[in-house]
C-alpha cells in the first residue's frame, strides 16, 4: 500500500469479508458499532461480517450496511488509512468477477468512515469511486431489512452520504466528478 495505509488484504479473493476497527463509535440503524466489515462483494456490514454475494438487496444480508454496486465481486488488494481519531479510509481494489489480478483492479473505492464528533453529531461516509465495472449492482444505505435512501452509482464519482445522530435517516449527496 502507499506510505501511511495499512495493507490488510494483497491477494484474490471472493465471497469473504475483513474486520477494521474504529478508533470512535459510528452510527448506523439505531446502533453505535466500533468495528466494521468489508466484504469482497462490495458492501460494508455492521454488527457482523458478511460472505454473501446472491440476491443482494437492502434485507440481504441482513446486517446495517452501506452497498456500493454490491455483486458477486472479489477483492484483490484492501488498505487501510487512518488519521488519530477523526476518520477511517478503506481502499478497496477488487474485480467484477469471482478473481482477479492483484494490481489490475477493475473496482477501485475509497470509502472513509468520519467520526460523530468531528462532525457536529453527524454520521458521515464518504464513497469516491474509480473505476467501476459492477455499476448496475446495488447502491443504497439500509438497516437489516430496509432501505434508507439509494442512489444511482457511477465512475469517477464522489457521494457523501449523511446520517442523523443515531444512524437511522440518511441522505445521500452526489459530489464532484474526480476522474480517479
Amino acid at each position: 500500500p502507499p506510505s501511511g495505509w495499512t495493507g490488510i488484504q494483497n491477494a484474490s479473493v471472493d465471497d469473504s469479508f475483513l474486520t477494521i476497527s474504529l478508533p470512535f463509535t459510528f452510527y448506523i440503524a439505531g446502533t453505535g458499532y466500533t468495528t466494521t466489515y468489508m466484504g469482497s462483494n462490495t458492501y460494508l456490514t455492521f454488527s457482523a461480517g458478511s460472505a454473501l454475494y446472491a440476491s443482494l438487496s437492502a434485507s440481504n444480508p441482513a446486517l446495517p450496511k452501506f452497498m456500493f454496486g454490491a455483486a458477486d465481486n472479489s477483492y484483490q488488494r484492501v488498505s487501510t488509512y487512518t488519521s488519530g481519531t477523526d476518520y477511517v479510509r478503506i481502499r478497496y481494489e477488487g474485480t467484477a468477477a469471482t478473481g482477479g489480478v492483484v494490481g489490475s483492479p477493475n473496482i477501485v473505492l475509497e470509502i472513509t468512515l468520519f467520526n460523530p464528533n468531528v462532525t457536529g453529531g453527524s454520521n458521515i461516509l464518504e464513497l469516491l469511486v474509480g473505476t467501476h465495472s459492477r455499476l448496475a449492482g446495488v447502491a443504497n444505505v439500509a438497516n437489516a431489512s430496509t432501505a434508507y435512501a439509494t442512489y444511482t452509482l457511477a465512475q469517477n464519482q464522489s457521494y457523501v452520504f449523511e446520517g442523523n445522530s443515531n444512524g437511522t435517516s440518511w441522505t445521500i449527496y452526489t459530489g464532484y466528478n474526480i476522474n480517479y
